[in-house]
């Protein structure tokens, strides 16, 4: 008789960066651009980094910091992530405003050092251009900020009531609404047309500047896939509407990358609708 028994091993996912090997084009690791207030508090202002890593075992360490470009490393500013329906998961939700306030405008690296089921290693989670807010640094600049509260499976990561969130800030521009408005009318007994109901399904278009594929990555592969509310600022001179600032909003049709010849950027466009599908009229029957 055989001699057999069962044992559960986890998977293991060593965390991964956005370091690449060079081959003499544009790199990924190009400073992200984020801003921050001194002074005023509105969210828009105020970008935040979310990073967030699994590790396979509890007794697995993982390090999250912050350095300036002559390699110091600085005190985090933010919160720690809570992420009650995993407990292998770890994270840390930086505040660029905390981070401006401290340390002032400049350059900053994240990274994580990690002892993952005995291997030791680190990776560079992003390097980022700190301004302060104004209308001339955000010029021509979209933010997509997002709340996570689901499972995210290329991670095997429960987000579930995590208090996870994130945003990324790239050029590119969002707006030109189409309301395409549902029209319902009836015809009455003196054969007049009557509105039963009016609805505006209004859209928004995304487009956003060749990106590399750090940004990409971060948008399509993270925000676009996982955010559970998602909020969409425009800081473009010649939109139409000057109030598209932390919009709630949905994704409705699937984003379509346009690869660059010989550039390793790329563009991407996306179709949004209103989270809240108010824009209504009808007669109240009281």
């Amino acid at each position: 008789m055989d001699n057999r028994f069962k044992q559960n091993l986890n998977v293991i996912r060593l965390p991964k960066g956005f370091e690449e090997e060079a081959r003499g084009g544009k790199t990924c690791c190009e400073p992200n651009v984020v801003l921050a207030h001194l002074t005023e508090i509105e969210s828009w202002k105020n970008d935040v980094l979310g990073v967030v890593i699994k590790k396979s075992d509890a007794s697995d360490i993982v390090t999250i910091s912050m350095q300036d470009c002559e390699g110091n490393t600085l005190i985090n500013y933010g919160e720690a992530g809570s992420y009650p329906e995993d407990s292998l998961a770890q994270g840390f939700i930086y505040e660029w405003k905390q981070v401006l306030t401290t340390y002032g405008i400049g350059t900053y690296i994240v990274k994580v050092n990690y002892t993952i089921s005995g291997i030791t290693d680190s990776l560079t989670w992003g390097v980022y251009d700190l301004k302060s807010y104004s209308i001339e640094n955000a010029q021509g600049t979209v933010r997509i900020y997002s709340n996570f509260n689901s499972f995210f499976q290329p991670l095997n990561l429960d987000f579930t009531n995590s208090n996870h969130k994130d945003s990324v800030r790239f050029n590119g521009f969002f707006g030109n609404r189409e309301p395409k408005t549902d029209i319902v009318n009836f015809i009455d007994k003196g054969r007049s047309v009557v509105k039963a109901t009016r609805e505006n399904l209004n859209t928004y278009t995304l487009n956003s500047d060749p990106i590399t594929i750090g940004i990409s990555r971060r948008i399509l592969d993270f925000h676009l896939l996982t955010e559970d509310t998602c909020f969409i600022s425009d800081h473009n001179r010649y939109n139409h509407d000057y109030l598209i600032l932390d919009k709630p909003v949905v994704l409705e049709e699937s984003a379509e990358v346009e690869y660059i010849t010989k550039d390793r950027r790329a563009t991407i466009t996306a179709i949004f609708g209103d989270r809240r599908k108010t824009d209504k009229s009808f007669y109240n029957k009281k």
